[in-house]
């Protein structure tokens, strides 16, 4: 009987841990209104409709089913997108390559703004992706981090 009583406490600790951690899913507005308070960005961020993501980013309505995304004016290169979709990877990928292509047009129209790109952050989680341009990106993937464990 004594072994039943010293499994039980056991048992209870696993179960709390275990709802603990992550949460399910991205809601993406949530997290836009943690990025846009809790990140710096060099200057305010300006949300952009469906029909100019797709065009910036070179995607089609088939690509995702949510989208949004915050974008500076062309000074600077700060911005973040959050996406979902049910090719998570290859939505990593595109967005790795508008990065590539950003970077090659900065390091001839503003060299000092290609920082922020080398040190971009894309994230994939369950069926999400987030992309995170900023000076700030140490934060950024810390509060983006910290949003994933609410």
């Amino acid at each position: 009987m004594k072994k039943y009583f010293r499994i039980i406490p056991v048992i209870a600790l696993l179960i709390i841990l275990a709802g603990c951690g992550k949460i399910e899913e991205i809601v993406i507005s949530e997290l836009g209104d943690v990025l846009g308070t809790s990140v710096a960005f060099s200057e305010q961020l300006t949300q952009i409709d469906t029909a100019n993501i797709e065009k910036r980013y070179l995607l089609n309505s088939k690509d995702y089913s949510e989208i949004t995304a915050f974008v500076g004016t062309a000074a600077v290169c700060d911005e973040y997108v959050i996406v979902k979709t049910d090719a998570t990877e290859a939505m990593a990928e595109k967005l790795g390559r508008y990065i590539e292509e950003k970077r090659k047009t900065y390091k001839k129209y503003r060299p000092d703004e290609v920082g922020k790109l080398d040190n971009a952050i894309i994230e994939t989680y369950e069926n999400a992706v987030v992309m995170i341009v900023t000076a700030d990106s140490e934060n950024a993937l810390d509060v983006y981090k910290e949003y994933l464990k609410k």
